[in-house]
Parts: C-alpha cells; sequence; structure tokens
C-alpha cells in the first residue's frame, strides 16, 4: 500500500486531506498550499478612504431641510456602530455600505477590519504546519499543547487494558500521537480562497440581489469579489522570496518561487517509517521545521518588519545542498 501524507494545520484544525505518497507529490508545484502559507499584503488602494460624494454624512444631517428623517440622519457614530454590529456576515455589511455613496464613504474602515479578518481567518501563514505520514507514531516534543495532548489521548475502553496501569498508558498515548493527529476529524480547507458577495448562497438564491451587486461599478466593486491573487506580493526586481520559521528563527531565502512547495515538504515531514517512494530521501520523514510556525513572504517585507532583529538563521545553504542532491538521486531537474 504505501505510506499516505497529509498537511495538517494544527492551530485552525484544517488539513489539505489526502496528498498520496510523497514521491508521487513532492516534486509539483502545489501553488493553492503555496498560497495559503504566503502571508497577505493588502494593496495601498483598500486602505484609501474613497472620496466619491461631494456631501459629508455630518453635512446631510445638519440639512434642515430634510424631512421626513433618513438614515443618514442618525449620529455618525450611531452608524458606524451599526455596521460594526453587521461584520460577522459580509454581505450584509456590503448592502448597508451600498445604501448611498456616503454610507459607503462612511463604512470604509469597518469594511477594511473585516478584509484584515478574512484574510488572517483564511491565511495559514504563522500556523504550526506538519506533513504527517500515516505511519507517523511520536511527534516532535513540543509542537502540541498540553490541552491538545489531552484531547489526542481521551480515554476510552479501546484504548485501556485492564490490567494496564496510568503510566503505562500515558507512555503508550505518546508512541501514538503522531498516528492520532493523522487521524484526528480536522476540517479540509478550501483550496478555493476567493472572497466575493456574488458567489455567496444568498446571492445566488435571489436574482434580484445578485444582479443588483452584479451593476455596480469599478468603483464598488474591488470589495465585491477579492481575487486572492491580488493580495499575495509581487517581487520586484532583486527580490526574494523566504520561507520562514517563527518558532525557531531560521528562513530558507530563494531567488524563484518555482520550488518554495519542495523546501516547504523537505523542513516539516513527519514520520517514524522511511517508506517514501524516493531514492535517498529517508531524511524527509525526520523535518526539523514539522509542527512549527511558518510562513513565505518577500525578503524586503521582511526586512520591514524586523530590520531591527539580529537573531534570524539562514538556514539555506543546507537546505539547497539536500535538496539538489535528492533531485540528482531522483532524476529530476530542479534549480534552487
Amino acid at each position: 500500500m504505501g505510506q499516505y501524507w497529509k498537511i495538517r494545520n494544527i492551530d485552525y484544525e484544517e488539513t489539505t486531506g489526502d496528498l498520496g505518497k510523497l514521491g508521487e507529490f513532492f516534486w509539483y508545484g502545489h501553488d493553492d498550499v503555496i498560497s495559503l502559507l504566503i502571508t497577505p499584503v493588502i494593496p495601498p488602494h483598500f486602505k484609501s478612504k474613497p472620496v466619491l460624494s461631494k456631501t459629508s454624512v455630518s453635512e446631510v444631517k445638519d440639512d434642515s431641510t430634510i424631512s421626513p428623517p433618513t438614515l443618514l440622519t442618525l449620529p455618525v457614530e450611531l452608524l458606524v456602530v451599526i455596521a460594526e454590529e453587521l461584520m460577522d456576515d459580509y454581505l450584509n455589511l456590503i448592502c448597508f455600505s451600498l445604501t448611498c455613496v456616503s454610507m459607503w464613504e462612511l463604512t470604509h474602515p469597518v469594511r477594511y477590519r473585516v478584509l484584515e479578518s478574512e484574510l488572517r481567518y483564511k491565511s495559514w501563514a504563522g500556523c504550526r504546519i506538519i506533513l504527517l505520514g500515516d505511519y507517523a507514531q511520536n511527534l516532535p516534543k513540543g509542537i502540541l499543547t498540553a490541552e491538545e495532548i489531552g484531547q489526542l489521548t481521551m480515554k476510552n475502553e479501546d484504548d485501556k487494558d485492564s490490567d494496564e496501569d496510568e503510566e503505562d498508558l500515558d507512555k503508550k498515548m505518546d508512541k501514538t500521537l503522531g498516528r492520532r493527529l493523522y487521524k484526528a476529524d480536522f476540517r479540509r480547507v478550501s483550496l478555493h480562497l476567493n472572497i466575493s458577495v456574488l458567489e455567496n448562497r444568498r446571492s445566488w438564491g435571489h436574482y434580484s440581489l445578485y444582479k443588483e451587486l452584479s451593476n455596480f461599478d469599478w468603483r464598488f466593486r474591488p470589495w465585491l469579489s477579492f481575487n486572492w491573487k491580488r493580495f499575495i506580493p509581487r517581487e520586484a526586481e532583486g527580490d526574494s522570496w523566504m520561507v520562514r520559521n517563527f518558532s525557531k528563527r531560521e528562513f530558507v531565502a530563494m531567488s524563484s518561487s518555482h520550488h518554495l512547495a519542495q523546501v516547504v515538504f523537505s523542513l516539516i515531514g513527519c514520520s517514524d517509517d522511511p517508506s517514501i517512494s524516493m531514492i535517498d530521501g529517508d531524511w524527509l520523514i525526520e523535518g526539523p521545521w514539522a509542527g512549527n510556525r511558518i510562513d513565505i513572504t518577500l525578503a524586503s517585507l521582511h526586512e520591514q518588519e524586523h530590520s531591527d532583529e539580529t537573531d534570524w538563521k539562514d538556514i539555506t545553504a543546507e537546505v539547497k545542498q539536500r535538496l539538489e542532491a535528492l533531485a540528482i538521486a531522483e532524476s529530476r531537474n530542479f534549480e534552487f
């Protein structure tokens, strides 16, 4: 049968599902998985507050000719509170914001906060990530909290023999944590990362709402449908990609994004069995970053964020050497 593998996000209790045997998927691009690990960056134009109307909400509120009172005659602070109450349902927030141009401008900070929240929720950047084989028994020390270990090792009638004391049982559990994490009931992550009110089930179910939302012009459409690719940073000439480990303060730098998947897979693998359907790849089952907090970003962004920090360790050379040797053994075209 062979050993099968899954990528598991310990923090979000999410998984990619079965990827197959390591040798069957290792050398492919896996752009969807890499997109999950890239720290999203919101383009500057989303941060700029739109100015679409000639009249502010406060001016409308002070206009005594308006009768009867309208939504805009409510205090600005109360309108913001209403918008904040709708943050858990982006479709409702958008519909409220589209009441008029003045409301669209007023609710911009709230919509921006929702966008930040949605990107954090969907992205795996900075989470504890592990590529786990189904023959795994042990896990690296320290990657699970005591509470998480307790959840995985809940004692039931099948786990305990009548003659087995608590100490023996705990030792037994420690040696099966890998298997238990592999089989844990994690939610399968959606690799469709786009955020769109036009793809909302309620929009589809109400044609008039869908049609009305679809007819808004270019000034509004960026907020109606977010393509995940917009939030993947673009490398400038001379820039490079970095795979970072926040747990160990280590990184691997690459001039191209083409083989990011191989770098990640080579660092986060975990199993007790070397049957991986690859030549000279036994070391892949002992990934030094398995279960650590990792992400992918540009070197320029890393410099901006951590310019005053000097404790990051560059392990690029050793990772490059190992992957290039593995590619030769596997007869693969590979340029780091």
